[in-house]
Protein backbone atom coordinates (compact mmCIF):
# COMPACT_ATOMS: atom_id res chain seq x y z
CA UNK A 1 0.00 0.00 0.00
CA UNK A 2 1.11 3.54 -0.62
CA UNK A 3 0.01 4.27 2.95
CA UNK A 4 2.59 1.81 4.33
CA UNK A 5 4.82 4.62 5.59
CA UNK A 6 1.91 6.26 7.41
CA UNK A 7 0.98 2.93 9.01
CA UNK A 8 4.58 2.36 10.10
CA UNK A 9 4.66 5.87 11.55
CA UNK A 10 1.39 5.28 13.42
CA UNK A 11 2.72 2.00 14.79
CA UNK A 12 5.85 3.76 15.99
CA UNK A 13 3.69 6.15 18.03
CA UNK A 14 1.74 3.38 19.78
CA UNK A 15 2.67 3.09 23.44
CA UNK A 16 0.38 0.35 24.77
CA UNK A 17 -1.57 -2.78 23.88
CA UNK A 18 -4.93 -1.00 23.42
CA UNK A 19 -3.18 1.34 20.99
CA UNK A 20 -1.94 -1.61 18.97
CA UNK A 21 -5.46 -3.08 18.97
CA UNK A 22 -6.96 0.23 17.79
CA UNK A 23 -4.45 0.49 14.94
CA UNK A 24 -5.03 -3.15 14.00
CA UNK A 25 -8.78 -2.50 14.00
CA UNK A 26 -8.35 0.40 11.59
CA UNK A 27 -6.32 -1.81 9.26
CA UNK A 28 -8.77 -4.73 9.48
CA UNK A 29 -11.72 -2.41 8.83
CA UNK A 30 -9.96 -1.02 5.77
CA UNK A 31 -9.06 -4.50 4.53
CA UNK A 32 -12.59 -5.86 4.97
CA UNK A 33 -14.12 -2.85 3.27
CA UNK A 34 -11.60 -2.95 0.43
CA UNK A 35 -12.39 -6.59 -0.33
CA UNK A 36 -16.12 -5.90 -0.11
CA UNK A 37 -15.72 -2.97 -2.51
CA UNK A 38 -13.74 -5.23 -4.85
CA UNK A 39 -16.57 -7.77 -4.94
CA UNK A 40 -18.72 -5.24 -6.78
CA UNK A 41 -16.03 -3.54 -8.83
CA UNK A 42 -13.87 -6.39 -10.12
CA UNK A 43 -15.10 -8.04 -13.30
CA UNK A 44 -13.06 -11.25 -13.33
CA UNK A 45 -14.95 -14.13 -11.67
CA UNK A 46 -11.78 -15.36 -9.95
CA UNK A 47 -11.17 -11.89 -8.52
CA UNK A 48 -14.73 -11.66 -7.25
CA UNK A 49 -14.46 -15.10 -5.68
CA UNK A 50 -11.17 -14.22 -4.01
CA UNK A 51 -12.52 -10.96 -2.60
CA UNK A 52 -15.72 -12.68 -1.43
CA UNK A 53 -13.64 -15.29 0.36
CA UNK A 54 -11.31 -12.85 2.11
CA UNK A 55 -13.75 -10.06 3.10
CA UNK A 56 -15.60 -12.05 5.79
CA UNK A 57 -12.33 -13.22 7.33
CA UNK A 58 -11.14 -9.62 7.66
CA UNK A 59 -14.54 -8.70 9.16
CA UNK A 60 -14.13 -11.50 11.73
CA UNK A 61 -10.71 -10.14 12.67
CA UNK A 62 -12.30 -6.71 13.15
CA UNK A 63 -15.08 -8.21 15.30
CA UNK A 64 -12.52 -9.81 17.60
CA UNK A 65 -10.62 -6.54 17.92
CA UNK A 66 -13.86 -4.64 18.69
CA UNK A 67 -14.55 -7.17 21.44
CA UNK A 68 -11.02 -6.90 22.87
CA UNK A 69 -11.42 -3.13 22.99
CA UNK A 70 -14.67 -3.48 24.96
CA UNK A 71 -16.86 -2.54 22.00
CA UNK A 72 -19.82 -4.35 20.50
CA UNK A 73 -18.22 -6.89 18.10
CA UNK A 74 -20.47 -6.07 15.14
CA UNK A 75 -21.24 -2.34 15.29
CA UNK A 76 -22.88 -2.15 11.85
CA UNK A 77 -25.70 -4.21 10.36
CA UNK A 78 -23.95 -4.05 7.00
CA UNK A 79 -20.31 -3.46 6.27
CA UNK A 80 -19.77 -0.01 4.73
CA UNK A 81 -17.08 0.77 2.16
CA UNK A 82 -16.21 4.33 3.15
CA UNK A 83 -12.83 3.21 4.53
CA UNK A 84 -11.97 1.03 1.53
CA UNK A 85 -8.54 1.65 0.04
CA UNK A 86 -8.68 3.44 -3.28
CA UNK A 87 -7.30 1.65 -6.32
CA UNK A 88 -4.29 3.96 -6.59
CA UNK A 89 -3.39 3.23 -2.95
CA UNK A 90 -3.04 -0.47 -3.71
CA UNK A 91 0.08 0.00 -5.81
CA UNK A 92 3.51 1.15 -4.75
Amino acid sequence: LKSQAAVADALGKVTDIPGVAKLALQLEDQAAQTYLFAEFNVTAPAGIQTAATIAPVEAMHAAILHYLLGQYPVPDDFLPVDKAAKADDLTV
